[in-house]
């Protein structure tokens, strides 16, 4: 299975279609927030409200269960109290947790958890270019993952 994650398109959407076209085969798009554009416009991903997207009626944090009953949960970011970001992940109860907000990649594990930032596709914090995110989940749950970068769009 493989699930594309971005965040932080602030408006651009030849960018976010970008990403879609290269990568048709995944199972699963999901966009975290800060996409600024009507959602009309976001398919195929899923997506949750941004503290940019004013006009957006979406949910601002999703949690569901995906294949290989992998729970999932989804947040733009900036609601978090990144003080006590390590209990708050736990708080979830799930196998992956999504977030956006901080233009900034994070990979990490939290107890059983996969923490994960896609950083902002078009203005990044942490790097030159932007990034989005591809992760591999096996029949066995096991899950690795990917950064890829903006310039090879």
């Amino acid at each position: 299975m493989k699930i594309v994650v971005i965040s932080d398109t602030h408006g651009d959407l030849s960018l976010l279609r970008k990403v879609a076209l290269l990568n048709q085969d995944a199972t699963y798009f999901y966009h975290l927030g800060d996409y600024e554009v009507p959602t009309y416009l976001l398919s195929p991903f899923t997506f949750v409200k941004g503290n940019c997207d004013f006009l957006s009626d979406a949910p601002t944090s999703l949690d569901f269960t995906i294949d290989y009953d992998l729970k999932v949960h989804l947040e733009h970011g900036n609601h978090i109290n990144f003080l006590d970001f390590e209990n708050y992940v736990k708080s979830k109860n799930c196998n992956i947790f999504l977030y956006g907000h901080t233009h900034k990649k994070d990979a990490r594990k939290i107890k059983d958890t996969f923490v994960f930032n896609p950083g902002s596709l078009v203005k990044p914090r942490d790097d030159s270019f932007g990034s989005y995110l591809i992760i591999n989940v096996n029949q066995n749950k096991n899950i690795s993952y990917e950064f890829k970068s903006s310039k090879d769009l």
